[in-house]
C-alpha cells in the first residue's frame, strides 16, 4: 500500500480584495521527496507557502498535510508540525538574547524575554542547534553572531519542537557566496539525516538549490507552469516560460545554474 502523502493540496483559487493570487495550484510531496518551489517576484510563492503552512485559506481548494486536513483539524497544533524559516526573522530579535534562548523560543512561539527556560527547554534547544551546526555559539548574544550563523539559529529555532515539515523561504538572503555555501551544506546534511523532516526550500536562484531537493514546482503568475523530479522540471525551457525571458539552465556537481539571455 502506498504511503500516504506529507502534504496534498489543490488550491482551485486564493483571491486577495478582489485579485485572483492563485490558479488551480496542485502540489502532492511524498516521503522521502524534498522540494523546491521556484518562480519569479510575485508569482504567488509566498502566498502558497502561507496556505500551507495554515496561515491562509483558499478561497476555494482543499489542504491536507501529514494526515489530516486542513478545516477538519487542530489548526494550531498543525502549525506546531511545521516549521518556517524566513529571512525576517532576525530583525524581531533582541541583539542581547542568547542564541540557546532563541532556539528555545521556538517551542512557545515567543520572541523576547517572556519566559523562563527549565532544563528540558534547554536540552531540546541544544539538540536543535547541534541538528542545525551552531551549538559551539549557544551561549553567545545573538547580536554578535554573522548572518549565516543567524540563519543556523533560525533553522534550530524551527527544529526545536522536531516538525515534520521545514520551509526555508529565501534563506540565502543577505548571504555573501562563501557564508551561502557554508550554509547550503549544513541544510544539505540536515536533510539528508536519517530524521529529517521534509523540506521545501523557497527561491528564485537555481544555484541555491540543495542536492538534497529531489523535485521542483515552478510557477509564474499564480500558476504551476511545471513539477516533479528537478531533472524533468528544472530546464530551459521550463524557466524560460516562468521569467519570460531566454533562460539556459545547466547542471553539474549536483547544483543547477541559470544563465540569462536578454534579447
Amino acid at each position: 500500500m502506498e504511503p500516504r502523502p506529507v502534504l496534498d493540496l489543490h488550491v482551485e483559487r486564493f483571491e486577495r480584495d478582489g485579485q485572483r493570487i492563485l490558479d488551480d495550484v496542485k502540489l502532492t510531496i511524498r516521503p522521502s521527496e524534498h522540494w523546491t518551489v521556484v518562480g519569479p517576484n510575485g508569482c504567488g510563492k509566498s502566498t502558497l507557502l502561507s496556505i500551507l503552512s495554515a496561515y491562509e485559506w483558499p478561497t476555494a481548494g482543499r489542504v491536507e498535510v501529514l494526515g489530516e486536513t486542513y478545516g477538519r483539524c487542530d489548526m494550531n497544533a498543525m502549525k506546531r508540525r511545521i516549521g518556517i524559516v524566513g529571512a525576517a526573522l532576525h530583525q524581531a530579535i533582541s541583539r542581547r538574547e542568547r542564541t540557546i534562548d532563541v532556539a528555545a523560543s521556538g517551542l512557545y512561539a515567543l520572541l523576547g524575554p517572556w519566559r523562563v527556560y527549565d532544563e528540558n527547554d534547554y536540552a531540546a534547544a541544544r539538540l536543535a542547534l547541534s541538528r542545525a551546526a551552531i551549538a559551539d555559539d549557544a551561549n553567545k548574544p545573538y547580536g554578535l553572531l554573522s548572518h549565516g550563523q543567524k540563519r543556523r539559529v533560525a533553522i534550530a529555532r524551527a527544529l526545536v519542537r522536531m516538525p515534520a515539515i521545514l520551509v526555508l523561504d529565501e534563506p540565502c538572503e543577505g548571504l555573501d557566496p562563501v557564508s551561502r555555501e557554508r550554509f547550503l551544506h549544513d541544510v544539505e546534511a540536515l536533510a539528508m539525516a536519517p530524521d529529517a523532516p521534509t523540506l521545501i526550500y523557497v527561491t528564485h536562484h537555481l544555484d541555491e538549490i540543495p542536492r538534497a531537493v529531489t523535485h521542483a514546482l515552478v510557477m509564474r503568475e499564480g500558476r504551476v507552469v511545471a513539477a516533479g523530479p528537478v531533472a524533468e522540471t528544472l530546464t530551459s525551457a521550463t524557466l524560460s516560460e516562468a521569467f519570460g525571458a531566454d533562460c539556459r539552465v545547466t547542471h553539474g556537481n549536483g547544483r543547477f545554474r541559470l544563465e540569462v539571455e536578454l534579447g
